[in-house]
C-alpha cells in the first residue's frame, strides 16, 4: 500500500514559537549544537537586494565555529538580463537561529549575523509537522539528508508567492517560464533540492530538527509472526534518565489490517518484540514518547518473491527507421527480443495471496494502461510525431504478446516497422490490413517517391520490408485490399487478440498520426472490431503482399 501522507501535524497546547525553543533548546528529538542555513537567492544585476527562493535551516550536531559563508557555485548565475541567482550557506549558534525565527515570525525580516538583509514576503508559520521516513513524502525532496532519519520540521510558508508569480504567469496552466528552467537545472547542479518537484515551496524558509536520538532496524523471526525490533539510542539518552517510550506495529495487506502490537518500553531497551501474528505484508512501525514521534517507516520484509518474468532470447536488437521524404527524419529504438513469459515462486504463499497477487498486478498494469486510454496529439499545432510513435510502441510492448494487428488503409512498410517490430514475442503473429488505390500515389509523391501503379507500390513496399527484416526477424503477414479484393474501409485501428482483447482507435494513419491533431483513443467493445478485421483477412487470402 502506497503511503500518500505527506506530513503528521501535532496540536501543541504551547505557542509555535514556545514549541520552537523547546525543540532547539532541550534534547526533545536530538541533540544539537550549531544549525545549518542554505538560502537559494535571486538578485538584481548591482546586487541593490537579496530575495529568498528556498531557505532551509538545518539543526545539527557540529560544533558551531565561525560565521564564514560558503558559496556553493563559483559566481551567481544569470537567469535575465536584469536577475542572477546564488546558493549560500552559513552555520549559526542555537541562539541565533531562535532569533532569526522569532524576528521573521514577528517583523517578517531576514538578517543572518554578518549578512545583507534576505528580502522575505510575508510568510504564515505553521505548527511543527513529522516527516517520516518514507520515499513517497514529497517534501523530503527540499529537505536535507532526509532519508538518514525523520525529522521535524517548523516550516513558515509563503502563501501569495508574488515573485514566484511574475518569473512564471503560466504557472497555474501548468507552464514553466526559461528563467525557472534556469533555477531549476541551476540547484540540481549544487545541491540534492528539487524545487520543480515542488513548487508549492517557493519563498518559504524551512526549519529542519532531525530525530537523532535513535537509530532503528527491524527483522522478523523465522515462523514469520513476530517482528524484532532493535533501537540504538544516543549515548548521551541512554546514559540519561530513563525515558518510557511506546512501539506501535501493524501488518497490512490489500489494504487489509491483519496484525497489531503496542509495546511500552523505555530508552535503557535495546531490543522488543512485536507479536503480529504475521509479518507477510506491509508493516508500518512508529516509535514515540508521550505526545511527539520519535521514528515511523512503513515496509516490507522478504518473506517470499513472486516474480513475473520473460526469457530473453539473445541481445537486445536496434531497429534503424530510415528517412521518408523531407519531413520524416530517420530514427531507431531498441527491442529486446522474447521466447515465453514465466512466473517464479521464491519461498513459500499461501493460495489466497496469490490469488491477491495476480489480482493487484493486473490493476497495476490496467493503471499503466489507463494513461494511454485516451491522447490528443499535435494540440495547437505541435508536432508530436515521437511521442505519439512511442505511445504506440508501448501499447505493443505491454500487450502484444498473443500478437498485434494493425488494421490502417494507408499503412506503408515504413509504419510497421517503425511500430510492429517493437513488439518483444518472437513468434507473436503481427497482420497488416492496408490498401491500394489512386489516391496512394499522390501520398506517395508527396513523400517523394514516384510509383505507376499497383505493381510499382508493392514492389516499393516489399524492398522497405525486405530491408526491415535484416536487421530482425519477426512473424509477419499483410494483406491489401484493391479493385474487387475484400471491402473498402476508412477507420484505422491497432488490435491485440487473445483472452483479454483491447483495440485502439488511432484517429488516422500511422503515417501521419501526431503531425497534426489526432486521437488516440481506447475501444470500449473490443472483441467485435477484432471479429470484423479477421472477417476481412479471411476474404483478403488471395491479396497476400508479405511475405
Amino acid at each position: 500500500m502506497e503511503d500518500k501522507s505527506q506530513t503528521e501535524s501535532f496540536s501543541p497546547k504551547e505557542t509555535i514559537l514556545e514549541q520552537f525553543a523547546e525543540f532547539a533548546t532541550t534534547p526533545k528529538t536530538g541533540f544539537y549544537n550549531s544549525c545549518c542555513i542554505t538560502s537559494i537567492f535571486i538578485t538584481s544585476g548591482k546586487g541593490k537586494w537579496y530575495r529568498n527562493v528556498f531557505t532551509v535551516a538545518v539543526f545539527e550536531e557540529t560544533p558551531f565555529k565561525n560565521y564564514n559563508l560558503r558559496y556553493h557555485s563559483p559566481h551567481l548565475f544569470d537567469i535575465s538580463k536584469e536577475l542572477s541567482i546564488g546558493i549560500v550557506s552559513q552555520r549559526v549558534t542555537i541562539a541565533d537561529a531562535i532569533s532569526l525565527y522569532e524576528t521573521a515570525y514577528r517583523s517578517g525580516t531576514w538578517q543572518q549575523p554578518g549578512c545583507p538583509e534576505l528580502v522575505i514576503e510575508k510568510l504564515t508559520p505553521l505548527p511543527p509537522q513529522f516527516v517520516p521516513l518514507s520515499a513517497t513524502v514529497p517534501v523530503r525532496h527540499i529537505l536535507k539528508n532526509s532519508y538518514r532519519y525523520p525529522q521535524y520540521m517548523f516550516e513558515m510558508f509563503c502563501e501569495k508567492k508574488e515573485f514566484y508569480l511574475n518569473l512564471n504567469p503560466r504557472y497555474y496552466q501548468g507552464g514553466t517560464s526559461a528563467a525557472e528552467k534556469r533555477i531549476y537545472n541551476l540547484v540540481e547542479s549544487y545541491l540534492p533540492v528539487d524545487l520543480r518537484f515542488i513548487t508549492d515551496r517557493w519563498g518559504n524558509v524551512v526549519f529542519q530538527f532531525p530525530v537523532n536520538l535513535l537509530k532503528v532496524s527491524a527483522r522478523g523471526t523465522r515462523d514469520g509472526k513476530d517482528l524484532l525490533v532493535a533501537m540504538k539510542w544516543h549515548p548521551r539518552l541512554r546514559n540519561g534518565p530513563r525515558r518510557d517510550v511506546h512501539i506501535k506495529g501493524e501488518v497490512l495487506y490489500d489494504g487489509l489490517i491483519l496484525g497489531n502490537a503496542l509495546v511500552t518500553t523505555s530508552t535503557e531497551v535495546s531490543m522488543e518484540q512485536l507479536r503480529l501474528g504475521t509479518t507477510e505484508g506491509e508493516i508500518n512501525l512508529q516509535i514515540y514518547s508521550r505526545d511527539y514521534m520519535l521514528y515511523k517507516s512503513t515496509f516490507n520484509l522478504i518473506n517470499h518473491i513472486k516474480i513475473d518474468f520473460s526469457i530473453a532470447s539473445g541481445e537486445p536488437v536496434t531497429i534503424c527507421v530510415p528517412a521518408s521524404g523531407k519531413h520524416e527524419k530517420g530514427f531507431t529504438y531498441e527491442v529486446q527480443p522474447v521466447s515465453s513469459a514465466q512466473t517464479m515462486n521464491i519461498g513459500k504463499t499461501s493460495e489466497w495471496r496469490d490469488w491477491v497477487w495476480t489480482r493487484t498486478n493486473l490493476e497495476s498494469k490496467r493503471q499503466l494502461e489507463r494513461r494511454l486510454e485516451f491522447v490528443q496529439y499535435g494540440v495547437h499545432g505541435r508536432n508530436e510525431r515521437e511521442k505519439a510513435l512511442q505511445d504506440l510502441r508501448r501499447l505493443i510492448e505491454w500487450h502484444g504478446d498473443k500478437g498485434v494487428y494493425l488494421w490502417d488503409p494507408y499503412a506503408e512498410a515504413r509504419d510497421i516497422w517503425a511500430t510492429l517490430f517493437a513488439c518483444p514475442m518472437i513468434q507473436a503473429p503481427l497482420r497488416v490490413i492496408t490498401s491500394y488505390s489512386k489516391k496512394r500515389r499522390k501520398l506517395a509523391s508527396q513523400q517523394g517517391l514516384e510509383i505507376s501503379g499497383y505493381e510499382d507500390w508493392l514492389a516499393s513496399f516489399k524492398r522497405d520490408l525486405s530491408e526491415a527484416v535484416k536487421q530482425r526477424k519477426v512473424n509477419l503477414q499483410v494483406r491489401c485490399q484493391r479493385d474487387q479484393y475484400g471491402w473498402q474501409f476508412h477507420d484505422r485501428f491497432l488490435l491485440f487478440p487473445g483472452r483479454e482483447p483491447k483495440v485502439w482507435s488511432l484517429g488516422c494513419s500511422l503515417n501521419s498520426i501526431g503531425r497534426q491533431h489526432s486521437i488516440l483513443m481506447k475501444v470500449s467493445h473490443a472483441q467485435p472490431v477484432i471479429d470484423a478485421f479477421e472477417d476481412l483477412w479471411e476474404e483478403l487470402e488471395q491479396c497476400l503482399v508479405w511475405p
